[in-house]
């Protein structure tokens, strides 16, 4: 059963993985082209990226969408990245958290890019190549909540 996402604008944790959970979003080249594709598409929707972590079988994303909304940003991404990684296929929906304080964004914040010790693939997060911590570049200013 598809997913209704009723909030299309604000500040989202997004949570999204490949189909059957393959382990392939790790394998050589595919981290880089799928940073590359988030930044692509940021671009062309008009969102803010705040962080992410790609892990094998899953990424995580603290974004603002832009105009179009959450299920379209989400939308082009997965096409397009498929579209340039043919190996790649998404499941259909994802998780989405609407985030409405700075305490539940430093929350969202710090669980993104401790992912992938929670998964036991490093001892420190700052090992994990394929975090927004390596790609500070990426990444938009975060306004202050008040």
């Amino acid at each position: 059963m598809p997913q209704k996402h009723r909030q299309q604008q604000g500040t989202f944790h997004i949570t999204t993985a490949v189909r059957d959970r393959m382990p392939i979003c790790t394998e050589s080249g595919m981290p880089e082209r799928l940073i590359h594709h988030l930044g692509e598409t940021r671009g062309m929707q008009g969102a803010k990226l705040f962080a992410f972590c790609i892990l094998p079988d899953h990424i995580h994303l603290l974004l603002s969408p832009g105009k179009k909304g959450l299920s379209a940003f989400l939308h082009a991404f997965k096409k397009n990245s498929s579209r340039d990684i043919p190996s790649l296929f998404w499941q259909k929906g994802y998780y989405d958290e609407r985030i409405r304080d700075d305490k539940q964004r430093g929350t969202v914040i710090g669980y993104i890019q401790g992912n992938a010790m929670k998964h036991n693939l490093v001892t420190d997060i700052t090992d994990w190549p394929w975090t927004s911590l390596h790609f500070p570049e990426m990444l938009d200013p975060m306004e202050v909540w008040l």
